[in-house]
């Protein structure tokens, strides 16, 4: 089945204006981030895209806000910038938070990293025990309890972190390769750099 990304518009008085906020779905399950009353509102809608009948459905009414649903056959057309995706987890690009979302219901677990000029690639590992983000420097945050939200300057076992300045930024925007001791990152294709796993300090 194919993933669909969903849409909600609310009107919000106090703006006088619409607030859109987008989630998904795998397996036309309901995304955690909706009201079950939301959810009966687009279930069978989601689950025609999921089985790729149709591409897009516009303007579906819900309790009080409406929806438009798209379904993702082309990864990259992928509307929530997902930077990196395990059989348990997805990390996705929410401006400039890389967030790490629960599959299958896309429940929203924690921030694994906070990037100036957004995160750029991201890396879980396949036991699942750590991930990595990159961007404006290296994250490295251990998959585990209590998944504290990432914070600057927060000395916490949660996360390592290396390269983020203002003095000593190190800029990469592709991670090339991830071994049991080393981490190989890159800038625009070349400025190859690699840094140990344990400590994130450059080799």
């Amino acid at each position: 089945m194919f993933k669909v990304y969903i849409e909600k518009a609310k009107y919000i008085p106090a703006t006088d204006c619409d607030w859109a906020t987008g989630c998904f779905s795998m397996d036309a399950l309901k995304p955690y981030d909706l009201s079950d009353e939301e959810w009966d509102a687009i279930e069978d809608k989601v689950i025609s895209l999921a089985n790729g009948d149709i591409e897009e459905i516009k303007d579906v009414k819900g309790p009080g806000c409406s929806f438009d649903l798209m379904c993702i056959k082309d990864e990259n057309d992928w509307p929530l910038y997902i930077l990196a995706e395990s059989e348990h987890f997805i990390i996705r690009r929410d401006n400039e938070d890389a967030a790490l979302y629960l599959k299958p219901y896309s429940k929203y677990m924690t921030s694994v990293g906070d990037f100036y000029g957004e995160p750029q690639d991201a890396y879980i590992d396949p036991q699942e025990r750590f991930c990595i983000t990159v961007g404006c420097g290296i994250i490295k945050y251990n998959l585990s309890e209590p998944f504290y939200d990432y914070m600057y300057d927060m000395d916490v076992s949660q996360w390592i972190e290396n390269g983020r300045g203002p003095e000593n930024i190190e800029w990469c925007d592709h991670i090339e390769e991830v071994t049991d001791s080393y981490i190989v990152v890159s800038a625009e294709g070349t400025d190859i750099r690699k840094f140990d796993l344990m400590t994130l300090e450059k080799i």
